[in-house]
């Protein structure tokens, strides 16, 4: 129950970063972000695998189905280089 629970949050938190990274612009979102750890952030994908996030009730084929190339260029954009290992990394998650 309470894995659910928590996946009901990472959801929200998906779905918020999502609307902020199509609807404001790259100069705000790297405003907002300030100076992220590129390390923490993938260890963070790392921690998500298919089987618990589905387990949380996050379906990766509905995530699929709002994440566009666009998405990933501009998160590229955001992060600069960094953003490319980012983009990369959830790319294979989300196969």
């Amino acid at each position: 129950m309470f894995e659910r629970l928590g996946g009901n949050i990472q959801k929200k938190k998906l779905e918020k970063a999502l609307e902020m990274l199509r609807n404001e612009s790259p100069q705000e979102l790297r405003r907002k972000l300030g100076q992220m750890d590129t390390q923490e952030i993938l260890q963070k994908i790392d921690e998500f695998d298919p089987r618990k996030l589905n387990q949380m009730g996050i379906s990766l084929d509905e995530i699929k189905s709002k994440v566009t190339e666009r998405d990933f260029e501009k998160l590229v954009q955001v992060l600069g280089p960094d953003g490319a290992i980012i983009a990369q990394r959830l790319k294979s998650l989300l196969k």
